[in-house]
């Protein structure tokens, strides 16, 4: 399984490179330079889950272009390890972008101090259960039904997010306050149920991977 995921790894290497590395940083400053605090907010739940999920989607559309699935299967692994190994570097994935947004966070509560620090770490941690939960939708429709139905759930959550932040806003922000109001709550609730849902689609997954490949 540690071979599968270096593969992953190594497939990300070759298609960005430090180039795009360095372009996302760019990016990055140039937002904070534009927007200064609210910059804080696209990046953390927008920027980051678009460069998480266009991550997974480019291993996925190079495992179809190589025709790497059946190759794996004749390996000595399971398929249960197969689809594990991915989620794995999904999970690693939504691991760097959440060290991307508290780095991001940080700057900008030193810089652009606007709120809280606890604001801004909140902030953090719902950029990674936002990338978790594109994931956890982007990977069961590429089992299912190839790389194409990864990119069309990409553009439907970015829809649904976009159209949840307009929402918020002609409702003067009521999520947000209920948020606030309920911290500790809305922590526990929001992150266990995005566990939740990546667990129950790495299931999903695999039922999806064993039958392509039965």
């Amino acid at each position: 399984m540690k071979g599968l995921l270096m593969k992953d790894f190594l497939t990300i290497k070759k298609k960005y490179g430090m180039f795009r590395v360095w372009m996302d940083l760019g990016i990055v400053v140039i937002l904070m330079l534009i927007l200064r605090g609210a910059a804080a907010l696209y990046i953390s739940l927008l920027l980051i889950p678009l460069e998480a999920a266009s991550m997974l989607i480019t291993v996925i559309n190079c495992d179809e272009q190589w025709k790497w699935g059946k190759y794996a299967v004749a390996l000595p692994v399971s398929k249960k390890q197969i689809v594990g190994s991915r989620y794995a570097f999904a999970a690693a994935a939504a691991a760097a972008g959440f060290c991307l947004a508290l780095l991001v966070n940080t700057v900008t509560y030193f810089c652009f101090p606007s709120y809280r620090f606890g604001f801004y770490l909140f902030l953090s941690a719902v950029s990674f259960c936002v990338v978790l939960l594109f994931q956890s939708f982007i990977l069961p429709s590429n089992y299912l039904l190839g790389v194409n139905a990864g990119f069309a759930v990409m553009f439907i959550l970015i829809i649904i997010l976009i159209g949840l932040g307009l929402w918020s806003r002609l409702t003067g922000n009521a999520v947000m306050g209920f948020v606030v109001n309920h911290f500790d709550l809305s922590m526990v609730v929001g992150f266990a149920g995005v566990i939740f849902l990546f667990a129950a689609s790495y299931g999903v997954s695999t039922v999806f991977f064993e039958r392509k490949y039965a």
